[in-house]
């Protein structure tokens, strides 16, 4: 096991940046697949209660509190399954944190996986980040409906390709058996 932490895609430091409000909850994973309606309650809850800071009428060029909340419930929804569905290894923790910005989101949860899952994802990441995404939306999309496999990164796609949201991915080595994955979505007040 190497103890090198990894960084892909746009990752911020958020402890030191100034924010305006600062959220976070923590929730067991195997409570959120014996449950699955759980991912969609907290991702709605959070979305909800997230979108009470859009104000009303928003600013000039800037989402509606309504298009808000549903851009964050998508999202929330996507991470908090993702979470649940490749939680791995003897570490089943998922922590979810959120941050108010003058001008946008952040959103980051994490969990824990196994070594051996990193590669496959580092992989799925590094082709999000380096691909045109409108192309590789439309190959995943024909791909998906052949094989019917999960792991597509579809959602991913369609949330930078249609919704502008930033991602970034980060591994930190925690045991021999476990690495936790942070996932960071930068979220743009203004429309795009």
């Amino acid at each position: 096991m190497t103890n090198t932490v990894v960084t892909y895609g746009y990752w911020e430091e958020l402890e030191a940046v100034p924010s305006l409000g600062h959220y976070s909850m923590s929730l067991d994973a195997h409570h959120l697949v014996q449950f699955w309606r759980r991912c969609s309650l907290s991702s709605n809850f959070w979305s909800r209660y997230m979108a009470l800071w859009v104000p009303t009428p928003p600013a000039p060029g800037h989402l509606r509190r309504e298009a808000m909340e549903h851009l964050l419930s998508y999202l929330l929804n996507e991470l908090f399954e993702n979470c649940a569905k490749f939680s791995g290894g003897p570490f089943q923790r998922i922590n979810y944190a959120a941050w108010i910005q003058a001008e946008g989101m952040v959103f980051e949860l994490t969990n824990q996986i196994v070594p051996a899952a990193q590669a496959p994802f580092a992989t799925l990441i590094e082709e999000l980040l380096t691909s045109d995404l409108d192309e590789l939306y439309f190959q995943r999309l024909e791909a998906s409906a052949e094989s019917n496999a999960s792991g597509s990164g579809l959602g991913y796609l369609t949330l930078m390709k249609d919704y502008g949201i930033r991602f970034g991915f980060r591994f930190s080595p925690l045991t021999s058996e476990s690495i936790t994955v942070g996932v960071q979505a930068h979220v743009a007040l203004k429309e795009l």
